[in-house]
């Protein structure tokens, strides 16, 4: 679990203890009572509150491998809308977004910038076709409180070969919920290939929170 000492300086206390929830959600309930509560400030905290810059980034690391612009991406995890809006900023013109939270999509809807939004629980089969997607992103979902690595087969499945997985991963669950295994594993199946791994900070007040991550699809 994240510590106080992870929540970047000079935050506000309602900004810090929402923050503190969220990294300390034990189950799937937890996690949608919280988000029923955070939708509708959750920019306010995110952006002006915590500077968080990883939607920026992600998107940024896609455009630079994802050339055409009307290929489909999923925002998975995609709460409401920033990694959406910041592709869409890009010129990307067919996103859709995937959350288990309604209440974050409700407001994610409100952006105008996915084509779809889908309701979907990541530690479960998800209701898409296998190799749907000319790419996946996914920020600031692999966390303390969240999903573990065992989504990873099926963020995969859903991509089309040759396609793209872009993500971000906290230091602090990279080992204690499988991601090094499961990408490992990954890679060494030849279903991944490794293409950019960077230590990046979440907010414009820290520098080394996580792991950006962009694997290519096995053709």
């Amino acid at each position: 679990m994240m510590t106080h000492a992870a929540i970047p300086e000079g935050v506000d206390e309602p900004s810090s203890t929402l923050l503190r929830r969220a990294y300390a959600v034990a189950t799937t309930e937890d996690g949608q009572q919280l988000y029923r509560d955070w939708a509708t400030t959750y920019d306010a905290t995110m952006l002006d509150g915590l500077g968080y810059v990883t939607p920026r980034l992600v998107a940024k690391a896609l455009a630079q491998q994802l050339k055409s612009l009307e290929s489909p991406v999923l925002d998975v995890g995609c709460g409401t809308g920033l990694v959406g809006a910041e592709a869409v900023a890009l010129g990307y013109a067919t996103v859709d977004g995937l959350d288990l939270s309604a209440a974050m999509m409700a407001v994610a809807a409100q952006r105008g910038v996915y084509r779809q939004l889908l309701e979907g629980n990541l530690t479960q089969p998800l209701s898409i076709e296998s190799g749907k997607y000319a790419a996946v992103v996914c920020a600031g979902t692999f966390t303390s409180g969240h999903v573990d690595a065992s989504c990873l087969g099926e963020l995969v499945r859903i991509l089309r070969p040759g396609g793209w997985l872009v993500c971000t991963v906290h230091h602090a669950v990279w080992e204690p919920l499988g991601f090094a295994t499961g990408f490992a594993r990954l890679v060494s199946a030849h279903t991944l290939v490794p293409v950019v791994e960077a230590h990046i900070g979440y907010y414009v007040s820290s520098s080394n929170d996580g792991r950006l991550l962009v694997y290519r699809a096995a053709d």
